[in-house]
């Protein structure tokens, strides 16, 4: 050693000219080094200032590297492969493969596929090489990609490579694989290698294939301990106890000398057997054979004494045991903390750190758990300062093992305290710390504590970021998660995957889809490209999309990135270009579909419902049931609602009485469409029998969405008594039933109590929205309150921060065409700062109409005909209006212009629920059992009103 030292002085001393000696004590120096692991020396002088290039024999290289590898000298090993490169060398098959295994021991993988890539030869050592450092760093799957590359070139295994991949398969679970490769273990002839044979045993047992591991073991011609210990430790870990005994006796009588791995292997069984005769009785074997003292024996015989209530012969055998690991003493500190002896626990960790074995992370967790599962977590704070006077300081293991035990948000003032304590004494000055409580908070929602956190936090990096922006997502807090996400950005943090995902998933949350949408655009534009979680998350926004070309465009970049189409991005698919209307591209990806289920088929069945297909929806529905598919509640509630929303309610009816018939319970949303269609009919007696069913299957105590329906049902039916006492015995209300209630009185002509239940909702701190404005403007326009409609209109803005809306503007319109001021009115229209609708047309011409005002009302006639020139109540009334005046002429030219656009006039209908009997009436049909005496009640009426002194309110209408 001396020699060595006094030579390497001496090159370190001299200059290295250009003669050929110096280049071979050069050589001979580096290979002494190389032995002795003196690695920096040779480093110093490969890198020595001054010098020529030295050129290096690539047998010296192939010395160190082996000894970086040897020495885990991994940074010595990186500047010996940088001075290869810079100065040209070109290493051989045999060095690469050393290197490439220097990488990936150094877990710098990146590099060493980096290598493995660029080889233009590979031999069977390179293969092994690779994936044997995949194996090292648990990438299993991937080691398993690189054998099947492996074999299509050409090469076969080993028996060194055969363990490895092997394990790979045990890793996996993967009993497939495993076969596939014992197949191949018997083509190439391996079958008397213990060590190949080993393996298979263990890659059966990890896969709980026993019986398989057991026909490989019995066909074995000699077996060594390992052989044994395998398969017995594949039943235990099986949880086949009784096989694992009977191999365990099996073993003994063939005279196989137990090896404490044997004896460690078994223990588990007794220990979870709970009985302490057990326990001595395998203890007393393991005294008899020699092994009560091994680390490894003595930790299972203390486990096993713990979990049999034998903590005083568990605390024997930890005193006997020489070496103690820390398996060791956790299974001791354990057994105390099971039995609440803490002070024994605590002390017992005092102990360890004091005899230099330090805690890991099971340790902590099983001190810690008894802390939370006992109550003791008030004191957690005592508990962490006797450690720390006891020389055992708080440390990123102690603390992470305390919150992941902590499952209730009881625990969190107490975590506050020992946060505030450690941070006074020093502790939090470390970044990972400070991580810990930051993610425990967001773990319970506690915004306030994690943002202090954050803020402390000098450097922030792109986890500490994501942590709080997907937290403030999955809590629904997107405005928050957006703000956060743009201020990481103006910090100069490039935002990652998760980032975009996170900020996207908060907005589908709350349903700000147009939101979701704009990121997602910015996305796609930036360095960052969409995943697969990124489709996934944006799924329901493509459903709901109404943009053709923004779908399509969605479409187009799924499928561009080579996403596999199934049922739930088919369905989600199908939706959107069904909300778009192209009902056949729709069909045309739910016929593409390899295998459809009962929602696919209820997907399509919509779509087609929705968009007025209802011929082709039932056409499916009928392919549906002959496909095997049995209908569910959702496909009769989609063809329930999509004839309600074509005007055919009896139809709709006679669906709700199938699905009942096929045995099938109603849900919210099956009555909800019902109640929609008796209030679509008036017919009171269906709604009044839709409510008793709710009641008595108890369906409307809970549901805002039923309750909402049937008071929508019995506004329309007339019943507004039924509506009142279903929304004062229902406390818990949403604005939508506040709406509701406001718009019914509004309807029913009750104006001032519309008012006033406005003003009580507002007393009862529910904010008001949009709907709610249209009808509390109605309200002021059925009861002429002009000022109290103005007020109303501007709070929207000022106050509430609603932008007003279309149907807003022909609210007032309306209220101020009905006072008679149609001046204002022609005034605020010119001003107003949207497209005046029909709708706000129709009221201005109604105004009109009762006013006899016929220069307002043509003004607001060219208007409407302008936007619905197919509707044929907007002649008739300004028809009505001439006919008024006397002004003949304009009767006829509407007419004529009627004929010319090939308008016609729909016949007019009325009804009437007589004994649970719906009875219509038209002009084209008045034929009716009771239509004579109808009539003469009619006549009678009429004649009564005439003698009584009444005119007619009436007008001709001169298109009948």
């Amino acid at each position: 050693m001396q020699r060595v030292s006094i030579c390497a002085r001496i090159i370190l001393s001299r200059p290295l000219h250009n003669l050929p000696f110096q280049q071979q004590s050069l050589e001979q120096d580096l290979h002494l080094f190389s032995q002795e692991g003196r690695l920096k020396d040779a480093i110093r002088i490969l890198q020595r200032e001054n010098s020529p290039k030295i050129r290096v024999h690539p047998e010296t290289y192939l010395r160190l590297i082996r000894s970086c590898i040897k020495f885990k000298a991994f940074k010595e090993g990186r500047e010996i492969h940088k001075h290869m490169v810079e100065n040209g060398f070109q290493p051989d098959v045999t060095l690469r493969n050393h290197l490439i295994t220097l990488y990936y021991k150094s877990g710098e993988q990146s590099f060493a596929h980096e290598l493995f890539d660029k080889m233009g030869e590979r031999n069977l050592f390179s293969w092994t090489a690779i994936i044997g450092g995949c194996m090292n760093v648990g990438e299993s799957t991937q080691a398993f990609e690189f054998y099947e590359k492996m074999i299509f070139t050409g090469l076969r295994a080993d028996r060194f490579l055969y363990p490895l991949i092997l394990k790979s398969c045990g890793k996996m679970r993967d009993s497939r694989k495993g076969r596939r490769i014992h197949v191949n273990v018997i083509k190439s002839g391996f079958q008397w290698d213990v060590v190949v044979m080993n393996s298979l045993v263990d890659m059966y047992s990890k896969c709980e294939c026993m019986v398989d591991a057991e026909k490989v073991f019995c066909e074995m011609d000699f077996r060594d301990s390992f052989t044994w210990t395998t398969m017995l430790v594949g039943y235990v870990q099986a949880c086949y106890s009784e096989d694992a005994l009977d191999f365990f006796r099996r073993m003994m009588n063939v005279e196989v000398r137990p090896c404490s791995a044997i004896f460690a292997g078994i223990l588990p069984i007794f220990s979870h057997s709970g009985s302490l005769d057990l326990a001595k009785q395998i203890h007393g074997l393991i005294a008899v054979s020699g092994f009560e003292s091994d680390k490894f024996v003595g930790s299972g015989l203390v486990d096993m004494y713990t979990n049999c209530g034998g903590l005083g012969y568990g605390h024997l055998i930890f005193e006997r045991v020489k070496e103690r690991d820390t398996a060791c003493w956790n299974a001791m500190i354990k057994g105390y903390s099971q039995v609440g002896l803490f002070d024994e626990a605590i002390k017992l960790l005092i102990q360890m750190h004091d005899n230099q074995v330090n805690p890991n992370k099971a340790t902590w967790e099983c001190l810690m758990a008894a802390v939370v599962q006992s109550g003791s977590i008030d004191n957690i704070l005592g508990i962490t300062k006797r450690l720390e006077s006891g020389g055992v300081r708080p440390n990123y293991l102690s603390i992470s093992s305390l919150l992941q035990m902590c499952e209730s948000p009881d625990v969190v003032q107490y975590v506050k305290e020992l946060q505030q304590y450690l941070g006074k004494e020093g502790y939090l000055s470390d970044k990972t710390m400070i991580s810990l409580f930051l993610n425990f908070y967001l773990k319970f929602a506690d915004f306030e504590a994690a943002l202090d956190i954050f803020n402390s936090i000098e450097e922030k990096e792109l986890g500490d970021w994501n942590s709080m922006i997907s937290s403030y997502a999955n809590y629904s807090q997107a405005n928050n998660a957006l703000e956060l996400f743009d201020s990481m950005r103006k910090d100069g943090i490039e935002p990652d995957i998760l980032s975009w995902n996170s900020v996207i998933d908060g907005l589908v949350r709350n349903y700000d889809f147009k939101g979701a949408m704009e990121i997602f655009e910015e996305m796609k534009w930036s360095k960052q490209r969409p995943d697969s979680t990124s489709f996934e998350i944006i799924l329901p926004v493509l459903a709901s999309l109404t943009s053709l070309r923004t779908g399509k465009e969605l479409h187009n970049i799924f499928l561009r990135h080579g996403y596999k189409m199934n049922h739930y991005i088919s369905t989600a698919l199908m939706n959107m270009y069904g909300n778009c209307g192209d009902t056949h591209y729709a069909a045309k990806i739910f016929n593409s579909m390899n295998s459809k289920d009962i929602v696919s088929w209820n997907t399509l069945i919509t779509v087609l419902a929705k968009n007025g297909f209802l011929d082709e929806a039932l056409k499916t529905f009928k392919n549906m049931e002959m496909e095997g598919e049995k209908a569910n509640i959702i496909t009769w509630t989609s063809l329930i609602s999509a004839h309600v929303q074509n005007g055919q309610v009896d139809e709709s009816f006679k669906y709700f009485r199938q699905l009942q018939s096929h045995g099938l319970k109603p849900n919210s949303i099956t009555i909800a469409c019902i109640l929609s269609a008796c209030a679509l009919s008036a017919t009171l007696s269906h709604g009044k029998a839709i409510h008793g069913y709710s009641i008595r299957s108890m369906a409307t105590y809970n549901d805002f969405f039923l309750v909402n329906s049937l008071m929508d049902m019995f506004i329309k039916c007339g019943s507004f008594t039924y509506a009142e006492r279903i929304f004062r015995t229902h406390t818990h209300r949403d604005i939508i039933t506040w709406n509701t209630m406001i718009t019914g009185y509004s309807i029913h002509g009750k104006s001032h109590s519309s008012l006033a239940l406005f003003n009580e909702m507002l007393n009862e701190a529910i904010l008001p929205d949009s709907v709610t404005f249209v009808g509390v403007l109605s309200a002021c326009s059925h009861a002429g309150l002009i000022d109290e409609g103005w007020k109303q209109f501007n709070s929207m803005s000022s106050v509430y921060g609603i932008v007003p809306t279309g149907k807003h503007y022909a609210c007032m319109v309306d209220l101020l065409g009905r006072a008679g001021h149609f001046e204002n009115a022609r005034n605020f229209i010119i001003q107003m700062p949207l497209q005046p609708t029909a709708s706000l047309w129709g009221a201005l011409l109604s105004s009109a109409k009762t006013y006899g005002n016929v220069e307002m009302a043509e003004y607001a006639a060219r208007h409407l005909l302008e936007l619905q020139p197919d509707d044929p109540g907007n002649y008739v009334i300004l028809s009505n209006i001439y006919a008024s005046q006397e002004r003949w002429n304009d009767v006829d030219r509407l007419r004529n212009m009627m004929l010319d656009y090939g308008v016609k006039k729909q016949p007019g209908c009325s009804w009437i629920e007589v004994r649970n009997r719906v009875h219509a009436f038209t002009v084209e049909n008045p034929s009716h059992p009771y239509m004579e005496e109808i009539s003469k009640t009619l006549h009678d009426l009429v004649t009564a009103m005439w003698e009584e002194g009444y005119l007619l309110d009436t007008p001709t209408d001169w298109f009948i």
